[in-house]
Order: structure tokens, then C-alpha cells, then sequence
């Protein structure tokens, strides 16, 4: 072939089809087609390669030349239409909705109605008696429930009668004088199906937003009321264990009184000051046979923010006692006049007042608010 030198290219049989590349230096390393027919030589001048061509090049140039030595419509300058890609965003992943927090309401308001020395024989306990079964509430009974000696017959003949109907909403510890009968036991027999376990005394309930403890002021009986003792063990721990921030408490024996036979008992020190370390805000208390309001005392019995308000109820039936001197604190006191004190403990505080007989000849009033 003239003008061709090099390799060359073989003839096949005057096939058009069959087209090889050549690669000629001294034509600035272009590839030419070859064919039989010069009409369709084409000099591939946008290919051009280093002496050594790569093979995806080499397979680009033959389809080309092969495509325009076959005659095809198609051209080195033919488009090609390829799908379009789309190019749309896939929706962004949804998110699940987050629940927003939701604040639980507080607990509804309830109420307690607390009276101690309720139950003799001898007085006015039945008048006191109708006036509770006219309110609504809990009962809450620091100590000496049946007179004098707190035995089975006591408590048959003085207690069950004027109270036997309200047990189920009663909660009660036991005085000194239920433990004029060994272990007070007629006292525990009565209660066997409230909260506490027989021969204790002590218990811890919850009613609306507050912790009710109750606890053995008749520390001989149970071991002591020192930190080494059963009964404040079991009270730190139900202290640490409970989330609320408003705790009523309740035992017999005060642990301040303006009473003219005593100012308190020392014993009960222990217990009174874990219960202020633990921010106690109500006491109740019984025999004293009177009604006498505290201002919040410390554990040291002087009026202080944050001490404990001590409620001495000790107005339900027993022979009323005198007062003495009276003590720091000292806010309101009877011992002329019978009745109940209630209180309405809601989730930030309390409310309490003195419910009198309804056929009194005198009227005492003590009332009031205070938070927790």
C-alpha cells in the first residue's frame, strides 16, 4: 500500500469489516483506518497516543473506525442518549416524634382528724365519739385508747362500742396506759389488721402527698429510742427510702409539754431530732389530757425556722390536766374545751383546726396555715 509504511495493514479478502489499526511515527503517531475502498479511510487525528497505547484506548478507536467502515449512521460526532439520572433527593428519613414530658398533678388534699385519751368510761368520750362519726377523714390516735389499763375488757367495754365502726379508717399507736396489760396486748389484738406489726408500734404509710409515721414513745417496752435501738433503725431507713417533703408524725408521750406534772421526756430526744435532720414538719402527741399548739420547734424546744409544729391532743374523753409553766413556743392551749384537731394536709402544706362539740357551752378557736 503506497504512502503506508510500518506495520501495515493486511488486506482481507476485500472484506470492509475486517479493519485493524497502524500506527505510523512519521505521522505524529495518529491511527489511520484502512479500507479498500479509500472513500472510507479515516484518519483518527483525535486519537493520539505515546508508543504505548493503553487497551480501553485501542478498544475505543477500533469501535469507532469499525462503526464508519461499515457504512452504520453512525459518526465519531453521533450523541448518544443515555436515561436521565435522576437527580431528586430521597425524602429525608422521618424522625420519630419525641414525647414532651408531662408533669404528673399533685395529689389531691386529704384529711386527718387526730384526738388522743379517748376512750374512758368515766367521761365525756361518747360526746366525742358522735362528733367524729359527723367528719370525714382519717383518724389518727396517739396512744391511751381504752381506760385505765388498756385491757381486753377496756377496750370492750369503753373503746369497741364508741369506735368499732371507725377501725378501718383508724390509725393508731399504743400509750402507757394500753401497756397497763403486758405488751399491750389487747391494744395489737384490736389493731392486728392496721399498718405495723404486733408488738411494735411503729408503722409508715402514705397518705396523699405526705408520709405518715407513726412511732412507740414507750421506749422501755421496745428496746430504747436511741440510735442503737430497733425502732430508730427502722425509722432512718424508711426516711432515707421516702421521696415526699412532707411528713406528719405521730406518739404518745410529748416530748415538750406545758403540762403541770412534767415539761416532756428526754428520751424521745433521739427520735425527735432524726425526724428534724429529716425536715418533719407535724407532731402529734396525746397524754397530756389538754389541747396545746407549738410554734415549729427545734430539737433543743425553742421556736426555730424549719423545727417540727408539736400538736398535743389529748382531748378525747380522759379528765382534763393543768397547765404549768408555760413553754417556749407555746402558740395556743386549752384545757377547757373537748373536740378533734383537724388538718387538711395538701402537697405544699397543711391546714388545721380546732373542731369543737357542737353542744359546748364555749367555743375555743385555733386555726391556721402553714406550708412544708
Amino acid at each position: 500500500m503506497d504512502g503506508l509504511e510500518g506495520d501495515g495493514l493486511e488486506e482481507s479478502d476485500g472484506d470492509v469489516s475486517a479493519i485493524v489499526p497502524a500506527w505510523h511515527s512519521d505521522r505524529g503517531d495518529r491511527a489511520c483506518c484502512w479500507s479498500p475502498r479509500p472513500a472510507l479511510r479515516l484518519r483518527c487525528d483525535a486519537l493520539r497516543r505515546p508508543r504505548t497505547l493503553s487497551p480501553i484506548v485501542c478498544a475505543a478507536a477500533l469501535g469507532l473506525a469499525a462503526a464508519a467502515c461499515a457504512g452504520t449512521s453512525s459518526t465519531i460526532g453521533d450523541t448518544t442518549t443515555v436515561p436521565p439520572t435522576s437527580t431528586t433527593a430521597p425524602p429525608p428519613a422521618t424522625t420519630p416524634a419525641t414525647a414532651l414530658p408531662t408533669t404528673a398533678p399533685p395529689p389531691d388534699p386529704v384529711t386527718v382528724l387526730a384526738v388522743a385519751d379517748l376512750a374512758d368510761c368515766r367521761g365525756p368520750d361518747a360526746e366525742v365519739a358522735a362528733l367524729i362519726d359527723t367528719l370525714e377523714g382519717t383518724v389518727l390516735t396517739p396512744g391511751d385508747l381504752a381506760y385505765t389499763d388498756g385491757s381486753a375488757e377496756d377496750f370492750a367495754n369503753c373503746f369497741l362500742p364508741l369506735y368499732a365502726d371507725d377501725l378501718d379508717r383508724m390509725l393508731a399507736v399504743p400509750g402507757d396506759n394500753d401497756y397497763g396489760t403486758p405488751g399491750a396486748a389487747a391494744f395489737f389484738d384490736v389493731f392486728a389488721d392496721r399498718p405495723g406489726t404486733a408488738g411494735e408500734g411503729w408503722f409508715s404509710v402514705q397518705l396523699g402527698g405526705w408520709q405518715v409515721i407513726g412511732l412507740n414513745s414507750n421506749c422501755d417496752e421496745v428496746g430504747g429510742c436511741g440510735p442503737e435501738s430497733p425502732q430508730y433503725k427502722w425509722l432512718d431507713g424508711v426516711l432515707k427510702a421516702a421521696d415526699t417533703e412532707c411528713r406528719l408524725v405521730m406518739w404518745h408521750m410529748p416530748r415538750f409539754t406545758s403540762s403541770a406534772n412534767y415539761s416532756g421526756i428526754g428520751a424521745l430526744g433521739p427520735l425527735y431530732g432524726r425526724l428534724h435532720g429529716a425536715g418533719a414538719d407535724v407532731l402529734l402527741v396525746g397524754n397530756s389530757h389538754h389541747y396545746e399548739r407549738f410554734e415549729p420547734l427545734a430539737p433543743n424546744g425553742q421556736p426555730a425556722a424549719g423545727g417540727i409544729a408539736n400538736f398535743t391532743v389529748g382531748i378525747g374523753g380522759a379528765p382534763h390536766t393543768e397547765f404549768g409553766a408555760i413553754l417556749p413556743g407555746s402558740a395556743a392551749r386549752t384545757n377547757e374545751h373537748r373536740g378533734v384537731l383537724r388538718l387538711v394536709l395538701r402537697h405544699d402544706g397543711y391546714d388545721w383546726d380546732f373542731v369543737n362539740l357542737p353542744d359546748a357551752d364555749s367555743r375555743f378557736d385555733d386555726r391556721g396555715s402553714a406550708g412544708c
